[in-house]
């Protein structure tokens, strides 16, 4: 799995005009801004619509807060695009985080989870006149919430988990140092 990594940091490293317009001066610093947008857009639609699932604020119809998921989506091509940023400026200290394997894990998981409410619950819990939220869905929600907390926690521990230079031993299954730093 190392060598799969190696390759990667190579190939995205290889994009070096993202780089050096993302170590300017006030590029980094303005994606990071970008970046905090985006995740407000995102988790705050996001959080809103689910604890509506989960029982809160009954008089606002589900099918109301759902016109509000647009503007999550919105966070996310924001942060799709900032985070693609910082990985190619910098895809050693993102390929051989830890925190940046689980936080890929969780997103992909959270899509998994949507994907799940829209084939199973969404039209039961849109339905005008629709009086009880299903117990799939009210699951679902749970999770979501669960996972984009999960999400954000492995983002803000991005910075306090850099990948460290290899000792004798190697990299492991997932390489958490940098292979063939000497």
């Amino acid at each position: 799995m190392d060598g799969v990594q190696v390759w990667l940091v190579k190939t995205l490293a290889s994009a070096r005009p993202v780089a050096s317009v993302m170590h300017s001066a006030w590029v980094w610093p303005a994606a990071e801004t970008m970046h905090f947008i985006g995740l407000s857009l995102l988790v705050g639609t996001i959080v809103l619509f689910d604890l509506r699932l989960l029982g809160l604020a009954k008089g606002i119809p589900v099918a109301a807060l759902h016109r509000l998921i647009r503007w999550g989506l919105l966070g996310f091509g924001i942060n799709a695009t900032t985070g693609a940023a910082f990985l190619m400026a910098e895809p050693d200290q993102y390929i051989y985080n830890p925190a940046f394997h689980w936080k890929m894990l969780f997103i992909m998981t959270a899509g998994v989870n949507a994907l799940a409410f829209y084939l199973t619950s969404y039209r039961r819990a849109t339905a005008p006149g629709a009086l009880e939220v299903p117990r799939p869905a009210r699951a679902i929600a749970l999770a979501s919430l669960c996972l984009w907390i999960a999400v954000i926690v492995c983002g803000r521990l991005l910075t306090f988990y850099r990948p460290w230079p290899c000792g004798p031993e190697g990299p492991g299954f997932l390489a958490t140092c940098i292979p063939g730093w000497r």
